[in-house]
């Protein structure tokens, strides 16, 4: 049912609700269930902030009677995906007063939802979970892990670049290389969020209190930055917000120009993707380390991403990979995926033809296999994918060999 045409409308015991997309007119009513629900504090720029946010996604709320109780907002955002770019929704600003939580308001909401990202041809969808165990009734599963650094000032000092080629500039100066810089390094990678203007002036850039230092070649070459701030009670906390380097020299010139801050700072923190491992910058290896999950993904739109995914295998090779999908009935099939010397045929099919390479998941398992933030044997072994070693195995040869990382929350 389109929700620009007809209401979308349950009623039984509860009280009748209405689903509608929402306008600038609702923008008030959205802004003070926001404050409500997630207890911040009114401010000027907390609002504009949000307004920004508004304006560029697409609202969809629920109403109780005239009400706005319930409401999401859906970011139209791009990922790189080893050199492909992939259409994703950005799930934000989910969020119930708390007199209609469990009437299945954020379900509807979540639904509807996932069907506007398929029409708009959004095959994998984002979102920073309050709860793993809430989401993943709709699909969604941990597929993002960060590795967490708190590093001591008496660490560093373990090498010194060759040159010193680090200027502390600003942003509105060097905007251009510095979006370059992230561009290639992150293109080739699994899951980044592809920037465009937007994402950098009102999420990455948008307070005044971060800073940057630009790392420049032998030839004046933009190579590498770093994006930080002080924090804590006394500001003596040096918070690396983001370190990009397309060079070895880069990477060590932007370290030299961290530890030159040492003498200044009582600890430094930096967060990276969970397999970078930076134990052999420093003058000790016994640097503070801890794991923790990061965003949640679900594939949207499993036929058409599967015809978008860079697969390596040039053989001819076909599997039927069986989906449970509890929540988005077009991804609930068995899809025959052909592959042949780069070209790919997908389509859905009653019975498996061969049972030789048939595969069954559901779709938070297909989607952590795609992402590859774990193997398929791995899958296989804990029960989660259904198949045998040959088709684990098989599979798992052309997906691309990487892990995947992610530097933007919302």
């Amino acid at each position: 049912m389109g929700l620009n045409k007809n209401s979308y409308e349950s009623g039984g015991d509860q009280i009748m609700t209405t689903l509608r997309h929402l306008t600038s007119e609702d923008f008030e009513e959205v802004y003070n269930l926001n404050l409500y629900a997630f207890h911040f504090k009114h401010t000027t720029e907390s609002k504009e902030k949000m307004q920004k946010e508004f304006e560029y996604g697409s609202a969809l709320g629920s109403f109780s009677g005239e009400q706005l109780t319930s409401s999401l907002i859906l970011f139209p955002f791009e990922v790189y995906y080893h050199g492909q770019v992939f259409k994703m929704g950005g799930i934000g600003n989910v969020t119930s007063y708390p007199e209609v939580r469990g009437q299945g308001q954020v379900r509807q909401l979540m639904t509807a939802n996932l069907k506007e990202m398929k029409d708009k041809g959004m095959v994998l969808s984002y979102l920073a979970p309050f709860s793993y165990h809430f989401y993943r009734k709709f699909g969604y599963e941990v597929t993002f892990e960060e590795r967490q650094y708190d590093i001591k000032p008496e660490d560093f000092g373990s090498f010194k670049a060759p040159e010193q080629r680090v200027k502390r500039v600003r942003w509105e100066d060097h905007k251009e290389e510095i979006k370059a810089v992230y561009a290639e390094k992150m293109m080739d990678a699994i899951g980044p969020v592809k920037r465009n203007s937007w994402i950098w002036d009102n999420r990455i850039m948008v307070s005044k209190e971060k800073k940057l230092a630009l790392y420049e070649d032998k030839k004046g070459a933009a190579k590498g930055y770093v994006l930080y701030g002080f924090s804590g009670e006394n500001q003596n906390r040096f918070e690396i917000k983001e370190l990009m380097a397309l060079t070895g020299d880069a990477e060590q010139a932007l370290w030299t120009f961290i530890g030159s801050h040492a003498a200044g700072f009582e600890n430094f923190s930096f967060s990276v993707r969970s397999d970078q491992k930076l134990s052999h910058l420093f003058r000790e290896a016994r640097l503070e380390q801890k794991m923790e999950a990061g965003m949640m993904v679900r594939i949207v739109d499993m036929e058409n991403f599967l015809k978008q995914f860079p697969f390596k295998g040039i053989e001819k090779q076909t599997f039927y990979l069986n989906v449970t999908d509890e929540t988005a009935e077009w991804n609930d099939k068995v899809f025959k995926l052909v592959l042949n010397e780069g070209n790919i045929s997908v389509r859905t099919v009653d019975e498996p033809e061969d049972k030789t390479f048939y595969m069954k998941a559901s779709i938070q398992t297909w989607t952590q296999l795609f992402m590859q933030y774990k193997k398929a044997a791995d899958l296989r072994f804990e029960g989660s994918l259904d198949c045998t070693r040959e088709a684990a195995h098989a599979l798992q040869s052309l997906l691309p060999a990487d892990v995947p990382e992610l530097h933007d929350f919302f």
